[in-house]
């Protein structure tokens, strides 16, 4: 009996071992959604401490320096390597203001530009406009990425959706029905099992990652909007995996007894 515990020990070993490998941990703590195509800001009634930047009280142009971001004498973060554009037919939410890009064509000296925010927050969301295939978005949390987003991510989303022709194209007056061929949509990123306390922005190569409506919170009522990614625990994951190794372990184990039982019988 001490043998077939021993062998039963190992194959629970190598079974579990086998499933971590076979079955790696796909764990991703955010829930996404994308609001319907007329709505170019968060849901703020949703949120808790929400505070939004919309870039208009901001001088066109760049700076590497960036800004610092307050709010009623709250400092909420930090941007670095900004630049600011006037409303055109790529961005600026409702047609009017400004916003946000990264764009070297446009005269940005840098690739990525980052928010730094002082509090750690479990939600972020932005007016992502004239999407295209050389914008990134990347969350991270004491300099570990925690999500990635790309605009083949968000044109994947929208393809799910009935309603996904109603994206395309810029929604505002005077622009309205201009650049048909990019996706115009507000989308909420939920941190279900943590934080961020970064966020960053990358575009490479002559196009422009164009945003408005930046809204951060520390918490969240409800998920709303149309869910595209759900989150998934990393605790789930992990569980799922021991189920795995478990479950082949027991069956090895059954296998041994009842062969051992046969040898007696005979």
């Amino acid at each position: 009996m001490k043998s077939l515990l021993i062998k039963s020990a190992i194959a629970s070993s190598v079974v579990l071992s086998l499933a971590t490998v076979t079955r790696p941990v796909m764990a991703t703590s955010f829930t996404i959604s994308i609001e319907d195509p007329t709505l170019q800001t968060a849901n703020s009634s949703n949120l808790v401490n929400a505070r939004v930047q919309d870039f208009d009280a901001l001088t066109q142009g760049y700076t590497a320096t960036g800004f610092t971001w307050t709010d009623s004498g709250t400092t909420i973060g930090s941007y670095k390597n900004t630049l600011i554009e006037n409303v055109d037919q790529y961005g600026g939410a409702n047609g009017t203001g400004k916003y946000f890009d990264v764009n070297t064509g446009r005269g940005s000296k840098e690739t990525v530009s980052t928010l730094n925010l002082t509090t750690a927050q479990k939600y972020f969301g932005l007016w992502w406009s004239a999407g295209d295939a050389n914008n990134v978005m990347t969350f991270l949390s004491q300099g570990k990425v925690v999500q990635t987003m790309t605009t083949a991510d968000v044109v994947s989303y929208i393809a799910k959706l009935p309603n996904k022709a109603s994206y395309y194209s810029n929604p505002n007056s005077p622009y309205k029905g201009q650049n048909s061929g990019e996706p115009y949509a507000f989308i909420n990123f939920y941190d279900v099992d943590g934080t961020f306390d970064q966020v960053q922005f990358t575009n490479v190569g002559g196009t422009g990652f164009e945003s408005d409506n930046h809204t951060v919170a520390t918490d969240y009522k409800s998920i709303t909007g149309n869910v595209v990614v759900k989150a998934v625990p990393e605790s789930s994951s992990v569980l799922g995996v021991f189920v795995i190794g478990f479950v082949g372990a027991t069956s090895v184990l059954t296998r041994q007894v009842k062969k051992k039982s046969a040898l007696q019988l005979l």
